[in-house]
């Protein structure tokens, strides 16, 4: 935190203490606080890695540089119903981009316990395994059909298919795509769920007990405070500023 005693009464301090204490994220069906940000609320109320962007009443956000569409948001279980952007508007045929960019760094998010990673197989010569499920292409597409796996499913000999790719579902929806109650485009619209790893409820709750407002400040979790308060030097929560005796 050093660095960040620059007259703790500024204007500064006490709009991003209201800012964060009052504002909200809103947008069609999302609505959401702490340790996100976005919307009328600024960047220092939330995770850097957790931003929100509303665009005509559909909440997406960026993991890695790839868009995904915010689907729900359940904080009490830390967890992001998300789905790709790329997927849906491609659907499976022609081959979607892989959207496992996000699962290459998992210091923010990992999978939630709804997720499922399934592979898809394209024009494969012959069956390369009994328990696949097959889906044909439209005329017009690249390849004639797709076979769909589990991910590192073992039994797969996949010589005989010139392109493969991966993609995440729910566990639900793989359910009901093997028992025929539900479509591929269903299942890519409906997406998959991922955990951020940080649970920050105790120094929310904690610092909103004190009066202040819960953020971020490099990083880090920061107290702000309202006038006359400080959560300087640990930045936990906010106590009456002792000032200097006047001479």
């Amino acid at each position: 935190m050093r660095g960040i005693p620059v007259s703790l009464t500024t204007g500064w301090f006490e709009h991003v203490f209201n800012n964060c204490r009052e504002s909200m994220f809103i947008c069609g069906n999302i609505t959401a606080g702490f340790p996100f940000h976005g919307g009328d609320r600024e960047k220092e109320c939330g995770h850097p890695d957790l931003e929100l962007q509303c665009d005509g009443g559909i909440t997406t956000m960026e993991i890695h540089g790839v868009g995904y569409r915010v689907l729900e948001i359940r904080p009490d279980r830390q967890i992001l119903g998300i789905s790709s952007e790329e997927v849906i508007n491609k659907e499976i045929c022609p081959p979607p981009l892989p959207d496992e960019e996000w699962n290459l760094d998992p210091r923010v998010f990992t999978p939630g316990p709804g997720f499922a990673r399934v592979t898809l197989f394209y024009d494969c010569h012959s069956p390369i395994s009994p328990d696949l499920l097959s889906v044909p292409c439209n005329e017009n597409d690249d390849y004639s059909n797709v076979s769909l796996a589990i991910a590192n499913n073992n039994n797969i000999h996949q010589e005989g298919c010139p392109n493969s790719v991966s993609v995440s579902i729910l566990q639900t929806s793989l359910e009901r795509l093997r028992n025929h109650s539900l479509d591929w485009k269903g299942a890519l619209e409906a997406g998959f769920e991922v955990q951020w790893r940080k649970n920050y409820a105790e120094e929310d709750r904690k610092c909103n007990s004190s009066g202040g407002a819960c953020g971020f400040f490099h990083y880090q979790v920061y107290c702000y405070c309202p006038p006359g308060n400080s959560s300087w030097p640990e930045g936990k929560e906010c106590r009456p500023q002792l000032l200097p005796p006047h001479t």
